[in-house]
């Protein structure tokens, strides 16, 4: 009977120790720290100063530059300390002595030199590169007129001295994006899966299917990446990726990564998971300027205050993105009396042009690769059709001559005054605030794009900067 008895406790004692044990694996095998996403099945090109769209969003996980954008500023990321002189005009960096990449060899200074002055040659990213022209004499290297030494990016020690030929107060900013990355000169020549990186993870396989990270131990901060892999399926239907969510595939489900599709937005918005952040992200129409329709000549500002008037970014940002995305400038749905002033001027301006339309319609373009772009633009044509009558056909043809094109910008700082410069730049104009922007409308002007994630509640840390690129390295998973 004794035997019994003891026998029965040490049965007790082994099934307590056995599923303490298994709890123990479970509650360890919960904590692994293995992020799970998706991306759309496509080719990716991972060079920091030629990529495209959601290229990016991998391209900063494996490579970083000098500072990382947060809200109301930046984060030292590659430097200790960062002075510039009173005017702004220059800048100094002071890089960290323990950089390196992923193969071991140092990061310098003249890293950064050399892969700024190749950006600047070699990269085809004009948008990108007009970031890089507020540098002294960029813009003329770019186009061979002055040699490396007359570029204002010098080298002394292990720091980096910038000049610039416009005061920039957040210059600090501007070099958080990809074009400002280092790059390795044998990059180019190299496969996926062996890119030479300096950030947080590198590739562990880059296969049809899927794409795997892992954590880059040569990375300066690495005590600090909590992240041992990133598994990512390369899923080709939005539909397909997006249902991976609620059956717990995947961590997370948005852009950058794999934008949440559009015939599921209402579903996702009823989500407990579901975030939104805001993202300095501007769409706009332009108005080509090698249009060649007399009506439609750039310097018809009063043609362009029109267009703006009946259009509504605040329907967009409400119903077609369905997160309350704002105008970039106050603009309150146009009422009827707005509508109504805006016919009789528009019909007045005919007159004065002696304007007749041709009996070909406008054509307005918008990214075949983008359903956004094509819903916002049908929205603002469908005002403008409304309104005054204009004969106009949508296309996503590469070759259409264009009258009108919906755009995006990416502004990758804190500040507006950023996408002024941009659209100075890119439409040969002086813009410095928002007086200025609105008199002359160089461009119609929509929303500013709020983006939407969805989140499983076991993954913290997670921050979108207003940039719109995601650290996954500041992940852990409890």
């Amino acid at each position: 009977m004794k035997m019994q008895k003891k026998l029965k406790y040490l049965l007790c004692l082994f099934s307590l120790f056995f599923f303490a044990c298994s709890s123990e694996k479970q509650e360890l095998e919960k904590r692994e720290q293995i992020l799970y996403t998706a991306m759309p099945k496509k080719e990716y090109h991972l060079i920091p100063n030629h990529y495209e769209k959601n290229d990016r969003a991998l391209i900063t996980q494996l490579w970083e530059g000098l500072t990382e954008l947060k809200d109301g500023g930046v984060r030292f990321i590659e430097v200790t300390d960062i002075q510039h002189s009173q005017d702004f005009l220059t800048w100094t960096f002071h890089l960290r002595d323990d950089l390196t990449w992923s193969n071991g060899e140092k990061i310098t200074a003249e890293s950064y030199r050399k892969s700024w002055l190749d950006s600047l040659k070699n990269s085809p990213m004009i948008e990108e590169k007009y970031r890089m022209f507020v540098v002294k004499n960029a813009e003329k290297f770019s186009e061979n007129k002055v040699s490396e030494k007359e570029v204002g990016i010098q080298v002394k020690d292990n720091v980096l001295e910038v000049t610039l030929n416009t005061p920039i107060p957040n210059f600090d900013e501007w070099v958080s994006n990809p074009i400002f990355y280092p790059l390795h000169p044998k990059n180019e020549t190299l496969k996926e899966e062996d890119k030479i990186v300096n950030a947080a993870f590198k590739i562990a396989s880059f296969q049809e299917n899927k794409i795997i990270l892992e954590k880059n131990e040569d990375y300066w901060d690495a005590v600090n990446t909590r992240l041992k892999k990133v598994d990512i399926s390369l899923v080709e239907d939005g539909i397909m990726a997006y249902e991976m969510f609620p059956r717990y595939e995947i961590d997370i489900f948005g852009a950058p990564f794999y934008e949440i599709p559009f015939e599921r937005l209402k579903q996702a918005n009823t989500l407990p998971e579901k975030l939104v952040f805001p993202v300095m992200k501007y769409y706009y129409i332009s108005i080509p300027n090698e249009n060649k329709e007399r009506f439609l000549e750039k310097s018809n500002v009063k043609l362009r205050e029109l267009l703006y008037a009946v259009s509504d970014p605040e329907f967009m940002g409400r119903v077609i993105l369905q997160n309350d995305s704002p105008s970039i400038f106050p603009h309150p749905h146009p009422s009827s009396e707005i509508i109504t002033k805006s016919k009789e001027e528009f019909e007045n301006l005919q007159q004065k042009e002696n304007f007749v339309f041709s009996e070909s319609p406008y054509v307005a373009k918008f990214d075949s690769n983008s359903l956004l772009e094509k819903k916002l633009l049908l929205s603002t044509l469908k005002e403008w059709i409304s309104s005054f009558k204009f004969p106009i056909r949508v296309t996503s043809e590469k070759e259409a001559k264009t009258s009108f094109e919906i755009k995006n910008y990416l502004v990758g700082t804190n500040q507006k005054e950023d996408f002024y410069y941009y659209i100075s730049k890119k439409y040969g104009k002086n813009l410095k605030t928002e007086e200025e922007f609105l008199k002359d409308l160089p461009v119609i002007p929509l929303l500013q794009e709020n983006t939407s994630l969805l989140l499983h509640s076991d993954i913290q840390g997670l921050s979108v900067a207003p940039s719109g690129d995601i650290y996954l390295k500041y992940i852990v998973i409890i």
